[in-house]
């Protein structure tokens, strides 16, 4: 995409677009709106701006289905503020050659689902596009609320303050997100273990490696005990977000020296779900796609804990209602995408036992 954009120029034509200063006082979004207006007249006149504003600079629709409502669809991005400086990418090639690549960071592929938490802007682009498909578009801030009409106009967060260009390149579109997840963690098991791992409940899969026919009565660790643990977080594409292993930090150069690389520790309750309120139910539905709560301790990482005793290995994945859900937990960046299908490589250690890897068992 050719950025040929000149603020000194777009200042001019909004100017002359505003009048004199006789004019009455124009609304953040008249403001914005005519910005986006002489930005299409500069920059690429042959763009189709569409009733509700947003505006399509290119298209390749793709082949295949289209994501409707409740759809999901993965795609990787490219953001751009009107001056064509990158704003956010999940490009790891483009983010070397920015200099702004940082190793903790997530550049894999983002699902969006088409529901009432995704912007309004969005929510029309995406759904312009099925499988190999691409657009380069713009999405003004009046579009950047959800859940809500295009007149409705929100300034919250960045993104939402100006006009941004997207450039999107879609994945695969899904058009059942829960089967979806389920078909890729048995795929997952199939593929990284042998022989697979079958999953234990709905969506939560588990292999003791050293208790593989469970554990003998008198080493299980008692409910109101506790257990120190540590473990390796990852998505199932391999990106490591957390470790409390400094030597594994290292490895995948996250390591922080402000951390203390201690085991966590965990309290151990009558049935893993006393064990956490991240979502936690009373029902059998735990892993609907959008659980979640307040707790850091995710479901199906205390799932696995409570099924492991005092210098355990173990390796837990599972689908992302058992997870951080539908809101995911990322900041700058790092951290557990949105609908994110989990796996914890996890060693259980005794209280008294601080060091990596633990040797101390219960007797």
């Amino acid at each position: 995409m050719k950025m040929r954009f000149s603020f000194i120029s777009l200042a001019v034509a909004v100017l002359a677009m505003s009048g004199c200063a006789k004019e009455k006082e124009v609304s953040t979004r008249e403001l914005q709106e005519r910005i986006l207006d002489a930005y299409i007249e500069t920059n690429c006149p042959s763009a189709q701006k569409l009733s509700s504003g947003l505006t399509i600079i290119s298209l390749d629709a793709g082949t295949g289905t289209k994501p409707g409502t409740n759809d999901g669809i993965y795609i990787h991005y490219n953001t751009y503020d009107l001056t064509g400086t990158c704003q956010s990418t999940t490009d790891s090639v483009k983010a070397r050659m920015l200099g702004t690549y940082d190793p903790g960071v997530y550049y894999g592929p983002s699902l969006f689902i088409l529901n009432s938490s995704t912007t309004t802007g969005m929510k029309e682009l995406l759904g312009k596009l099925s499988k190999g498909g691409s657009a380069t578009a713009i999405i003004p801030p009046w579009l950047t609320s959800s859940g809500t009409s295009s007149s409705t106009y929100s300034t919250s967060g960045q993104q939402s303050s100006v006009n941004m260009i997207y450039e999107i390149k879609a994945g695969i579109v899904i058009t059942d997100v829960e089967k979806f997840q389920i078909d890729s963690l048995e795929s997952y098991s199939k593929l990284y273990f042998s022989p697979k791992i079958d999953s234990t409940s709905y969506g939560y899969y588990f292999r003791n490696f050293t208790h593989p026919s469970g554990i003998p009565a008198a080493d299980t660790i008692e409910a109101g005990e506790s257990t120190g643990v540590w473990y390796v977080g990852r998505l199932l594409d391999g990106y490591v977000f957390d470790t409390n292993i400094a030597d594994t930090a290292r490895k995948y150069r996250i390591y922080d020296a402000e951390n203390d690389y201690a085991p966590l520790s965990v309290d151990i309750g009558e049935t893993y779900k006393d064990m956490t309120t991240y979502g936690s139910s009373s029902t059998s539905s735990d892993i609907t796609i959008g659980s979640g709560g307040s707790s850091s301790l995710i479901l199906g990482f205390v799932h696995a804990v409570k099924d492991m005793t005092y210098a355990d290995k173990a390796v837990a994945f599972f689908a992302s209602g058992l997870g951080y859900g539908s809101s995911g937990n990322m900041s700058s960046g790092k951290g557990v995408p949105e609908y994110a299908m989990l796996r914890f490589d996890i060693w259980a250690a005794h209280p008294s036992d601080t060091k990596f890897p633990p040797t101390k068992t219960k007797n």
